[in-house]
């Protein structure tokens, strides 16, 4: 299996891959991707900016999730305390794997493949990702994965304002102690 970055050839894959597990969700009556989102115009500028990987394998695309650097609007606040401080993250969102393939263990060997990826990265302290609190699959893969539960986070900017989700983290192997705790707040 290969994890590569997507191109826009991806895409009608992606939006496939999406449908899935919109409709997973609803099977499960978990109202997350519910409504348009996450919607062709955000697929496709993930794309375009160099943040979406497809795990791949025979020519066929298995999984797919968004990796995106920097400030996330949503972790600015959190209900809880995330493990490091600074914007020296990587976002994990639109985790999706294909329904022909559900029950294979891809969303982990997507994360594992990530993490190889990412721990050669200096400059990245940790990748977060959040999840709906009835996503108890997700939340499951997450945390088989490494990363430790932080508290709630409130979507923002995403049509989807006021709805909070379970916050996660995993900090990467390469994090020098001092970076590992926030400050106390005066």
């Amino acid at each position: 299996m290969l994890l590569r970055q997507a191109t826009m050839a991806d895409l009608s894959a992606i939006k496939a891959i999406i449908q899935d597990g919109r409709d997973q969700l609803a099977a499960q009556n978990i109202d997350q991707w519910q409504g348009t989102y996450p919607e062709t115009t955000v697929l496709a500028d993930d794309i375009r900016q160099g943040w979406t990987v497809v795990l791949e394998e025979n020519d066929e695309i298995l999984g797919t999730t968004a990796i995106i650097p920097g400030i996330d609007p949503s972790y600015q606040t959190i209900s809880g305390q995330w493990l490091t401080h600074g914007a020296n993250y990587l976002a994990i969102h639109r985790v999706a794997v294909s329904a022909h393939h559900r029950g294979h263990g891809l969303a982990g060997k997507l994360f594992q493949q990530l993490f190889e990826l990412v721990d050669q990265v200096s400059e990245i302290e940790s990748i977060r990702v959040d999840t709906h609190p009835q996503n108890q699959a997700m939340q499951h893969i997450i945390q088989k994965n490494g990363f430790t539960p932080t508290g709630e986070i409130e979507l923002v900017g995403m049509s989807l304002d006021g709805v909070k989700d379970l916050a996660y983290e995993r900090v990467t192997t390469h994090v020098r102690p001092e970076h590992l705790f926030q400050p106390t707040p005066a």
